[in-house]
C-alpha cells in the first residue's frame, strides 16, 4: 500500500482519502518517501501512524501530520473519522505483511 501526500491532499494507493496539514508548530512537510507503520504514541496516548522520521499522523494539533475532512479559515478541522479509515487500511496492510511507504511531494 502506498500513501501520499500531495499539497493538502492524503491519497491510499492514488484514491483520494482526506484533507491534510503540517501539525506540531510546522509551517510545511519536507518532500520524501517515509515508512509507514501503526504504533501507540505514549505521548497521544492511542495508536496512531507513524511515518519513520516524519512523525506522526493522526487528528490532533499535536501530531505532525493532521488528517481532515473539511478546511476551516486558518486550517484543517480534524477528523477522526480520517483517521479510522487510515489505521483500519494500515492494519489490513500490516497483517497481510505489506510494506507501506508515505511519500510527500510538493
Amino acid at each position: 500500500m502506498n500513501l501520499s501526500i500531495k499539497g493538502d491532499a492524503f491519497y491510499v494507493d492514488n484514491v483520494f482519502l482526506c484533507h491534510c496539514a503540517a501539525g506540531n508548530g510546522r509551517q510545511k512537510l519536507p518532500t520524501g518517501r517515509f515508512e509507514t507503520a501503526m504504533q501507540y504514541s505514549h505521548t497521544h496516548g492511542k495508536i496512531l501512524a507513524d511515518a519513520y522520521g516524519l512523525g506522526w499522523i493522526g487528528a490532533e494539533p499535536g501530531c505532525d501530520i493532521i488528517l481532515g475532512s473539511v478546511r476551516g479559515r486558518a486550517s484543517i478541522v480534524p477528523s477522526q473519522g480520517s483517521l479510522g479509515r487510515l489505521l483500519a487500511l494500515l492494519e489490513v496492510a500490516e497483517g497481510a505483511g505489506n510494506t507501506v511507504w508515505l511519500e510527500v511531494v510538493k
